[in-house]
């Protein structure tokens, strides 16, 4: 059975995305959401061209496949995004969870923050539990990368701490798991935290 959650996040997305429209602006510097569609198209049903955003040995792979989906109507695109393949890594049990909640949630507020105006989402207590837990796994990375030790907070969720400690004081971010998770993935200055 697929993650409720990273379905649902996948819908959510394609329907903000229909609204926006293909030039929209997004938060990933200089994508609209049809590069977006694109990019999220090709790492889910073409995955030798997608290690072309990590590494540039594959990058020919990459600008192959985005050319092949740059005259593809926009409703077309948004169709591909909606319904994956069968054949996807994501289509066995628990993996979509763990390969699509965080890219559809973080990818869905990039579309949604980069409008003039938005206002944060609310989600189920289960849909911000399932929030909180992708969000303690992307604190490892990012604390990895610091300076210091970092400390997450959400209220009425927890607390989690990752990170050596080092000459410098550590940091601490607190907000509601889905704003901790864009500050994480590198949205710091769209995401609704407190940083200590």
């Amino acid at each position: 059975m697929r993650d409720n959650l990273a379905r649902a996040e996948r819908l959510r997305l394609v329907d903000t995305a229909r609204r926006a429209g293909e030039d929209a602006p997004t938060l990933c510097e200089g994508w609209t959401t049809r590069d977006l569609a694109t990019h999220l198209i090709i790492r889910e049903r073409h995955p030798s061209a997608a290690l072309g955003i990590f590494v540039s040995k594959f990058d020919d792979r990459r600008r192959a496949k985005e050319n092949d989906y740059a005259s593809m109507p926009y409703a077309q695109l948004l169709g591909l995004v909606a319904s994956p393949p069968k054949w996807t890594p994501g289509a066995l049990p628990g993996v979509e969870s763990a390969m699509n909640t965080t890219e559809f949630l973080v990818h869905h507020e990039d579309i949604r923050r980069a409008a003039i105006e938005w206002i944060p989402r609310r989600f189920s207590q289960s849909e911000t539990a399932t929030v909180w837990a992708q969000t303690k796994v992307a604190l490892l990375p990012f604390a990895a990368k610091a300076d210091g030790p970092v400390t997450i907070e959400a209220p009425g969720f927890g607390t989690r701490s990752a990170g050596k400690k080092r000459e410098g004081d550590g940091v601490t971010i607190t907000g509601a798991p889905l704003e901790l998770l864009l500050y994480l993935m590198g949205r710091q200055d769209h995401a609704l935290v407190d940083v200590r």
